[in-house]
């Protein structure tokens, strides 16, 4: 007699079925413009172990034209560049092009940095022929205040400033 066996469900280890899954918020980027980086730790992998994830992230570019700030307003708004840009990294350039938005800056003496982020997955093709992915922060939302990362550099950072809503 011919018999059909149920399909087979993936089992999950215990490992999985014990982990209690904790994701810390993306650092600050470690420069305030051009091709910085972003951490955070999370142990979201099937050995439920802490591991620390990267993403690139870029706050605006260095030599970026800022818009004219309007009468009575403390915050020049998100700027975008007019033309579609492609991203370099480490000789590197991204194979798509792309027209993110960047932070501008504000008037008073605070910072403007993200404030709503989101993770994409860029690919980058080098001048050897490699190709590579790597994470990317792309910038929703830039908000003003007081706690400035120091000297563009992320560990000298308060970090009591934290990207929120980060949606994939």
């Amino acid at each position: 007699v011919f018999r059909e066996e149920p399909a087979l469900k993936p089992e999950l280890n215990n490992l999985q079925e014990n982990c209690l899954v904790q994701t810390t918020e993306w650092s600050t980027c470690s420069k305030s413009c051009d091709m910085g980086i972003s951490t955070r730790v999370t142990n979201n992998n099937p050995q439920c172990r802490l591991e620390k994830e990267t993403r690139l992230c870029m706050v605006r570019p260095c030599h970026f034209p800022l818009e004219k700030n309007k009468k009575g307003k403390k915050c020049v708004r998100t700027p975008r560049p007019r033309q579609s840009l492609h991203f370099e990294f480490s000789g590197c350039t991204s194979t798509h092009s792309y027209r993110p938005k960047f932070c501008g800056v504000c008037t008073d003496s605070r910072c403007c940095t993200p404030f709503l982020t989101s993770t994409l997955e860029v690919e980058f093709h080098c001048p050897e022929g490699d190709f590579f992915h790597r994470k990317m922060m792309f910038i929703k939302m830039c908000s003003c205040h007081h706690d400035c990362p120091r000297d563009n550099d992320i560990f000298l950072a308060t970090n009591h400033r934290r990207m929120t809503g980060d949606h994939v």
